[in-house]
Protein backbone atom coordinates (compact mmCIF):
# COMPACT_ATOMS: atom_id res chain seq x y z
CA UNK A 1 0.00 0.00 0.00
CA UNK A 2 2.81 2.33 1.25
CA UNK A 3 4.56 1.97 -2.41
CA UNK A 4 1.14 2.47 -4.17
CA UNK A 5 0.99 5.57 -3.00
CA UNK A 6 4.79 6.42 -3.30
CA UNK A 7 4.08 5.52 -7.07
CA UNK A 8 0.87 7.57 -7.36
CA UNK A 9 2.53 10.30 -5.57
CA UNK A 10 5.85 10.51 -7.83
CA UNK A 11 3.08 10.80 -11.37
CA UNK A 12 1.91 13.77 -9.91
CA UNK A 13 4.45 15.17 -9.14
CA UNK A 14 5.83 14.76 -12.15
CA UNK A 15 2.54 15.89 -14.19
CA UNK A 16 1.92 18.94 -12.13
CA UNK A 17 6.07 19.83 -12.75
CA UNK A 18 5.20 19.10 -16.82
CA UNK A 19 2.44 21.90 -16.56
CA UNK A 20 4.46 24.66 -15.25
CA UNK A 21 7.40 24.21 -17.54
CA UNK A 22 4.99 24.11 -20.83
CA UNK A 23 3.55 27.65 -20.59
CA UNK A 24 4.18 29.59 -23.56
CA UNK A 25 5.29 33.13 -22.57
CA UNK A 26 5.16 36.14 -24.97
CA UNK A 27 6.78 39.46 -24.92
CA UNK A 28 5.80 42.63 -26.10
CA UNK A 29 8.13 45.30 -27.17
CA UNK A 30 7.65 48.67 -26.97
CA UNK A 31 9.01 51.80 -27.57
CA UNK A 32 10.60 54.01 -25.49
CA UNK A 33 9.38 57.13 -25.30
CA UNK A 34 11.64 60.24 -24.78
CA UNK A 35 10.82 62.60 -22.13
CA UNK A 36 10.64 66.11 -23.66
CA UNK A 37 9.93 68.05 -21.22
CA UNK A 38 10.28 67.71 -16.90
CA UNK A 39 9.60 70.49 -14.49
CA UNK A 40 9.36 70.40 -10.61
CA UNK A 41 8.96 73.63 -8.16
CA UNK A 42 8.45 72.62 -3.91
CA UNK A 43 8.04 75.36 -1.70
CA UNK A 44 9.07 74.41 1.88
CA UNK A 45 5.65 75.46 2.69
CA UNK A 46 4.10 72.38 1.18
CA UNK A 47 2.84 73.53 -2.02
CA UNK A 48 4.32 71.58 -5.34
CA UNK A 49 4.53 72.29 -9.03
CA UNK A 50 5.61 69.79 -11.54
CA UNK A 51 4.96 69.27 -15.62
CA UNK A 52 6.21 66.62 -17.80
CA UNK A 53 5.61 65.97 -21.36
CA UNK A 54 6.50 62.76 -23.20
CA UNK A 55 7.27 61.59 -27.10
CA UNK A 56 3.95 60.34 -27.49
CA UNK A 57 1.56 63.27 -26.45
CA UNK A 58 1.40 62.23 -23.15
CA UNK A 59 1.44 65.16 -20.87
CA UNK A 60 0.68 65.83 -16.89
CA UNK A 61 0.65 68.95 -15.19
CA UNK A 62 -0.27 69.36 -11.04
CA UNK A 63 0.07 71.80 -8.95
CA UNK A 64 -0.86 72.07 -5.18
CA UNK A 65 -1.27 75.08 -2.36
CA UNK A 66 -1.52 74.84 1.02
CA UNK A 67 -4.38 76.92 2.14
CA UNK A 68 -5.21 78.33 5.91
CA UNK A 69 -1.51 77.07 7.00
CA UNK A 70 -0.49 76.49 10.75
CA UNK A 71 -4.82 76.38 11.22
CA UNK A 72 -6.99 73.35 12.27
CA UNK A 73 -8.01 73.91 8.33
CA UNK A 74 -5.18 73.74 7.13
CA UNK A 75 -5.34 71.49 4.12
CA UNK A 76 -3.77 70.98 0.43
CA UNK A 77 -5.36 71.85 -2.86
CA UNK A 78 -4.53 70.35 -5.53
CA UNK A 79 -5.93 71.52 -9.06
CA UNK A 80 -4.37 69.48 -12.34
CA UNK A 81 -4.92 67.71 -15.88
CA UNK A 82 -3.39 64.69 -17.81
CA UNK A 83 -3.51 63.52 -21.45
CA UNK A 84 -2.39 60.08 -23.42
CA UNK A 85 -3.62 58.13 -26.40
CA UNK A 86 -5.22 55.06 -25.32
CA UNK A 87 -4.43 51.54 -27.41
CA UNK A 88 -7.81 52.35 -29.50
CA UNK A 89 -5.79 55.48 -30.31
CA UNK A 90 -7.90 57.98 -28.79
CA UNK A 91 -7.20 61.32 -26.86
CA UNK A 92 -7.86 60.62 -23.33
CA UNK A 93 -7.65 63.85 -21.53
CA UNK A 94 -8.73 64.80 -17.89
CA UNK A 95 -8.20 67.65 -15.78
CA UNK A 96 -9.19 67.41 -11.64
CA UNK A 97 -9.13 69.16 -8.07
CA UNK A 98 -8.44 66.98 -4.96
CA UNK A 99 -8.45 68.71 -1.44
CA UNK A 100 -11.11 68.68 1.15
CA UNK A 101 -14.28 67.89 -1.14
CA UNK A 102 -12.29 64.92 -2.52
CA UNK A 103 -11.11 63.98 -6.33
CA UNK A 104 -13.44 65.65 -8.58
CA UNK A 105 -12.35 64.86 -12.16
CA UNK A 106 -14.10 66.16 -15.48
CA UNK A 107 -12.61 64.62 -19.21
CA UNK A 108 -13.44 63.15 -22.48
CA UNK A 109 -13.91 59.87 -21.16
CA UNK A 110 -15.47 60.33 -17.25
CA UNK A 111 -19.04 59.87 -17.04
CA UNK A 112 -20.89 63.07 -16.74
CA UNK A 113 -22.93 61.19 -13.85
CA UNK A 114 -19.78 61.07 -12.11
CA UNK A 115 -18.25 64.39 -12.44
CA UNK A 116 -21.83 66.04 -11.50
CA UNK A 117 -21.96 63.84 -8.27
CA UNK A 118 -18.48 65.02 -7.37
CA UNK A 119 -19.11 68.71 -8.30
CA UNK A 120 -22.08 68.42 -6.05
CA UNK A 121 -20.17 66.58 -3.10
CA UNK A 122 -17.91 69.87 -3.23
CA UNK A 123 -20.79 72.23 -3.32
CA UNK A 124 -21.86 71.05 0.35
CA UNK A 125 -21.52 73.37 2.97
CA UNK A 126 -17.63 72.59 4.78
CA UNK A 127 -17.48 73.03 8.52
CA UNK A 128 -15.15 73.24 10.45
CA UNK A 129 -13.96 70.53 13.36
CA UNK A 130 -15.08 72.60 16.33
CA UNK A 131 -18.27 73.93 13.80
CA UNK A 132 -18.97 70.12 13.87
CA UNK A 133 -18.72 69.44 17.30
CA UNK A 134 -20.81 72.79 18.12
CA UNK A 135 -24.01 71.36 16.16
CA UNK A 136 -23.22 67.62 17.28
CA UNK A 137 -23.34 69.34 21.22
CA UNK A 138 -26.31 71.37 20.45
CA UNK A 139 -28.57 68.35 18.86
CA UNK A 140 -27.90 66.35 21.77
CA UNK A 141 -28.65 69.25 23.93
CA UNK A 142 -32.67 69.18 22.09
CA UNK A 143 -32.82 65.81 22.59
CA UNK A 144 -32.39 66.07 26.07
CA UNK A 145 -34.94 68.33 26.30
CA UNK A 146 -37.73 66.81 24.21
CA UNK A 147 -37.16 63.96 26.39
CA UNK A 148 -37.17 65.65 29.64
CA UNK A 149 -40.51 67.54 28.30
CA UNK A 150 -41.99 64.47 27.26
CA UNK A 151 -45.09 63.03 28.75
CA UNK A 152 -44.15 59.95 30.91
CA UNK A 153 -45.62 56.75 29.61
CA UNK A 154 -47.35 54.42 30.93
CA UNK A 155 -44.96 51.05 31.16
CA UNK A 156 -47.15 47.92 30.93
CA UNK A 157 -45.88 44.46 32.38
CA UNK A 158 -44.63 42.17 30.03
CA UNK A 159 -46.70 38.76 30.10
CA UNK A 160 -45.83 36.00 31.48
CA UNK A 161 -44.31 32.90 29.36
CA UNK A 162 -46.79 30.12 29.00
CA UNK A 163 -46.10 26.41 28.77
CA UNK A 164 -46.69 24.17 25.71
CA UNK A 165 -49.30 22.18 25.81
CA UNK A 166 -47.83 18.47 25.83
CA UNK A 167 -48.59 16.73 23.21
CA UNK A 168 -48.91 12.81 22.86
CA UNK A 169 -46.96 10.60 19.52
CA UNK A 170 -47.62 7.28 18.65
CA UNK A 171 -44.66 5.38 18.02
CA UNK A 172 -44.59 2.03 16.32
CA UNK A 173 -41.58 -0.11 18.42
CA UNK A 174 -39.59 -2.92 16.04
CA UNK A 175 -38.16 -5.49 17.54
CA UNK A 176 -34.98 -6.41 16.33
CA UNK A 177 -33.57 -10.38 16.56
CA UNK A 178 -30.31 -10.61 18.03
CA UNK A 179 -28.42 -13.32 16.71
CA UNK A 180 -25.14 -15.32 18.72
CA UNK A 181 -21.84 -14.02 17.63
CA UNK A 182 -19.28 -16.52 17.58
CA UNK A 183 -16.18 -15.60 19.48
CA UNK A 184 -12.72 -16.19 18.08
CA UNK A 185 -9.94 -17.17 20.02
CA UNK A 186 -6.44 -17.13 18.92
CA UNK A 187 -3.87 -19.83 20.49
CA UNK A 188 -0.43 -18.23 21.08
CA UNK A 189 2.04 -20.05 22.26
CA UNK A 190 4.79 -18.11 24.35
CA UNK A 191 8.14 -18.05 23.67
CA UNK A 192 10.77 -17.65 26.34
CA UNK A 193 13.52 -15.41 25.20
CA UNK A 194 17.00 -15.29 27.06
CA UNK A 195 18.94 -11.86 26.88
CA UNK A 196 23.23 -11.90 27.38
Amino acid sequence: MFKLFICLFVVASGVSGASIGSTDVTTEKREIVPLLRFETEKDPNGSFKFTYEGGDKSFREESGVVENAGTDDEALEVTGSYRYIDADGQLVEVHYTAGKNGFVPTGTHILSEITALAKAAADLPQYSEEQEREQRLSQRRARSKTEQTAEPVEQTKPAEPKAAAAEVVPVQVVQVEQKPVAAAVEKTDKVATKTA
